[in-house]
């Protein structure tokens, strides 16, 4: 499940991805022809890739809880949810073997 997750969120961001080389491309040229200077350029540009990475979060969050929520309405329980209830099922299997060796 985590592999689609990731696949939604990558195909999500391939667009940020070609955006960030597009920005650097602007500043480039924004420098090149004294628009801006190169210090202040790096600091926007570091700014901007903050705040994708910041959304790339909010979004993988989002979309974790989306499906989530889609495999209870299905009534597919989640990997922690297996995780759980193998858990138990191996105490329950350990209690019964003790029983076994007492008889």
């Amino acid at each position: 499940m985590t592999d689609f997750i990731n696949k939604m969120i990558n195909l999500g961001f391939g667009a940020a991805l070609l955006t960030k080389e597009n920005v650097e491309e602007v500043i480039d040229e924004m420098v090149k022809k004294g628009e801006i200077k190169k210090d202040e350029a790096k600091a926007r540009a570091s700014d901007l890739f903050k705040k994708v990475l910041s959304s790339k979060q909010e979004i993988e969050s989002k979309i974790e809880k989306i499906v989530e929520n889609a495999l209870h309405k299905l009534d597919i329980p989640t990997r922690k949810e297996l995780q759980e209830m193998q858990k138990k099922l191996e105490e329950v299997i350990k209690r019964l073997e003790s029983r076994e060796d007492l008889t």
